[in-house]
């Protein structure tokens, strides 16, 4: 139940930028899209199990959207905006594993 409410929070947020996001693009919907699915799916097939690599591309996938909303000085400031950030600091050792591996091949 603790995951699905996170998983909720975690999606109104960032519907809740893309609404306020101007212009609205269709890359930033697409990548709102992407870190939607990639958050529910890390959040309900990975939780417990860190180095899945559903968590790696939820971090990426949400870092991406967040880029576009970083653009707006307005938005960078807003509580849903530094709710997603501070997620994305606090589970940044579950993208670590992949950041690695690339970063070692």
């Amino acid at each position: 139940m603790q995951y699905e409410v996170i998983c909720n929070r975690i999606r109104d947020n960032i519907a809740g930028l893309l609404l306020e996001l101007h212009p609205p693009t269709s890359a930033a919907a697409y990548a709102a899209a992407c870190a939607t699915q990639t958050i529910a799916a890390a959040l309900h097939h990975a939780s417990g199990t860190p180095d899945d690599p559903r968590w790696s591309a939820a971090h990426t996938s949400l870092r991406e959207f967040l880029e576009y909303c970083d653009a707006s000085a307005a938005m960078s400031g807003s509580a849903a905006f530094l709710e997603l950030r501070g997620f994305l600091e606090e589970n940044a050792d579950l993208a670590a594993p992949r950041l690695a591996h690339a970063l070692a091949s």
